[in-house]
């Protein structure tokens, strides 16, 4: 299991506020700060669940707090946090 997925499983466990970018169905790129409810599947797909509701596919994550998702960790440049 890789280090991206331990790492959102202890937030979850933790059940602590995340910082969370991800992709929607629509390509929009956002960014919300809620507490990290649960991981779960749902039609064959990983979600994260997030205490406002959001569930966000697992593949659509970039980034969970300072840790960046392992297919964006050498494309994307996160070094301004605006």
């Amino acid at each position: 299991m890789d280090s991206f997925y331990e790492f959102v499983q202890e937030k979850v466990k933790s059940r602590t506020y995340v910082k969370v970018q991800y992709f929607t169905d629509i390509h929009e790129f956002l960014t919300v700060t809620a507490v990290a409810k649960e991981l779960k599947n749902g039609d064959g797909m990983e979600l994260l669940v997030l205490a406002s509701g959001e569930e966000v596919r697992f593949d659509r994550l970039v980034r969970v707090d300072k840790m960046v998702a392992p297919k964006y960790k050498d494309i994307m440049d996160f070094t301004c946090d605006c």
